[in-house]
């Protein structure tokens, strides 16, 4: 075989799971223009090596390892994951006195009355006040500069110097489908939830482009080096989704991701009309399928309730009686949107985590299906479907895709307990339900709120073990079922036919782990790690050992 002709990468390993049909047994993969050109088992495999070496060919070989499809993850925030690894790593934190320190050091370095924002992929829980904190204790970091602490995606607390640029002052009248939290004078105390946050967010200078970059290269290599393949980003704005078109034109996305626009009622509701939205988006050619190479534009993300806090429920909260949650857009609203959304071509997820919201959400996509007729599988999605329990026969009745992330039992397990009560959070995710109705669906850990790694993720859902107990071990899957719904069935749902199975003709991402993720100990899951990851044929992460 000539130079040219060669592969670009060799694989050899003790095992290679294809996850492909009527698949033999396979210890080779030869690589070359970002697809797998062939395979060879046990007893072809040295010939398949030296048919397709050439002079530049990179080797990766060990029969100490096992490879499978790289990792598919259909809910993954990639982009609040690079602002997470330029802004104020309060992750970190451990107490209220070391967000408050941290904050200290940053706005040392921080031109005054510029704005100084954190990183989000934190939890109360993990500090010792078990709390969040307040304006005036930010207000120990820094009062001349205006602060921003999210945490997740719908809550955050701001200094003194915050609320006072945001507009949130003694006389601010709360908003539908928000919250500002009060001291006992009324006065607000620094934490906003959800429609108040998206005011607040309208006044904070957006991220600059170079570091937006910078961090999708940082959080994209380090999602390679656990194992992802592939992730589905749902909230980027217009503007970041340029940053993701300068970094993949620059080489600089270490993962494949699939951006949804994030596209609230109220952008909505500014621009006119659903259909006037779509065309703002249009002219800045951001539609669907644009992109290139590791980048493709989705379509859309609404939210319609909260999370731990403000998820839409039936019956209240365990510790707010009477409360139960928010409802961020009425049916007939949400079902208009969904259809002109079907009419123009542009796919949708709509956040849905409480039962209330569930029901809303698959209520407003049979009444615009009504409307719209026939549409191709997998345009309009439920992303998470917390308490879907008692709604599964609706979802599999109209063919709606569901992305589901254990991760978020991982990450926010004992504040669901606290908030939910065991009954309704055990209820979370029932995989086994949804995989025994035939559901069309998918995983993921909707990170930073979840842990990024995707084996401890597949240990939850197969042992339902979380840091806050066993919660619902009833709904548990085998792990077969597990890893195919973190590869091959995000992969379909994502537009590849071959759904990641490791087979001549199919995208080359894959990772090499030192023990079978399909077979080892479960507890093994919890610590195991790639020695190497392969995306588009290429080795993105190598171990250093490797």
């Amino acid at each position: 075989m000539s130079a040219n002709d060669a592969a670009e990468l060799l694989v050899r390993a003790g095992t290679v799971r294809t996850m492909g049909p009527d698949a033999g047994p396979t210890t080779a993969l030869a690589i070359r223009d970002g697809t797998i050109a062939a395979t060879a088992g046990p007893d072809s495999e040295h010939e398949l090596l030296e048919a397709w070496r050439g002079p530049d060919t990179v080797v990766l070989d060990d029969p100490g390892l096992v490879v499978m499809p790289a990792f598919v993850d259909t809910h993954n925030h990639l982009m609040l994951a690079a602002r997470d690894a330029v802004g104020v790593p309060v992750p970190q934190a451990r107490d209220i006195a070391q967000i408050v320190e941290l904050i200290r050091e940053r706005a040392q370095r921080t031109p005054a009355g510029q704005w100084i924002v954190a990183a989000a992929g934190w939890h109360e829980m993990q500090l010792t006040e078990r709390r969040l904190p307040t304006a005036a204790e930010l207000d120990q970091a820094t009062s001349d500069h205006p602060v921003l602490l999210p945490r997740g995606g719908h809550n955050a607390v701001l200094n003194t110097a915050g609320l006072r640029a945001a507009g949130i002052g003694p006389d601010f009248a709360d908003v539908a489908g928000g919250f500002v939290a009060r001291d006992p004078a009324g006065h607000p105390s620094g934490w906003v939830q959800d429609a108040a946050l998206d005011l607040v967010l309208a006044v904070v200078p957006s991220m600059s482009e170079d570091d937006l970059v910078t961090g999708l290269d940082a959080a994209s290599r380090r999602y390679a080096s656990h194992g992802l393949g592939t992730v589905r980003d749902p909230m980027v704005t217009p503007k970041e989704w340029q940053a993701y078109v300068r970094a993949q034109a620059e080489g600089l996305l270490s993962v494949r991701s699939n951006v949804m626009i994030g596209s609230s009622g109220a952008a909505i509701r500014a621009a006119g009309s659903v259909d006037a939205y779509l065309d703002s988006l249009e002219a800045q050619d951001i539609r669907p399928g644009a992109g290139e190479k590791r980048l493709r534009l989705w379509g859309l993300k609404f939210l319609l309730d909260g999370g731990v806090e403000a998820a839409a429920l039936s019956q209240p909260y365990n510790d707010r009686p009477g409360y139960r949650g928010e409802l961020l857009w009425d049916r007939e609203d949400l079902a208009h949107a969904f259809a002109a959304c079907l009419r123009r071509g542009w796919p949708a997820g709509t956040h849905a985590f409480g039962d209330r919201a569930v029901a809303l959400v698959l209520g407003a996509i049979r009444e615009a299906y009504g409307r719209s007729g026939p549409v191709p599988a997998g345009t309009l999605v439920v992303e998470h479907g917390g308490l879907i329990g008692d709604h599964i026969a609706d979802a599999v009745d109209l063919g709606v895709h569901i992305t589901v992330q254990q991760g978020l039992l991982a990450g926010l397990g004992a504040a669901l307990l606290a908030a939910w009560g065991a009954e309704r959070t055990a209820a979370l995710f029932p995989w086994r339900e949804l995989v025994d109705a035939g559901a069309w669906i998918s995983a993921g850990t909707d990170h930073p709120i979840g842990p990024v790694d995707p084996l401890p993720a597949i240990h939850g859902m197969t042992t339902r073990s979380t840091p806050a107990g066993v919660l619902g071990p009833e709904h548990a899957i085998d792990r077969a079922d597990a890893i195919r719904l973190y590869t091959v069935a995000g992969a379909r749902f994502l537009g590849n036919p071959d759904g990641a199975a490791l087979v001549p003709g199919a995208p080359a991402d894959l990772v090499a782990y030192p023990a079978d993720p399909f077979t080892c100990p479960a507890e093994q899951l919890l610590e195991l790690s790639p020695a190497a990851t392969i995306v588009d044929g290429e080795l993105m992460y190598r171990r250093a050992d490797g």
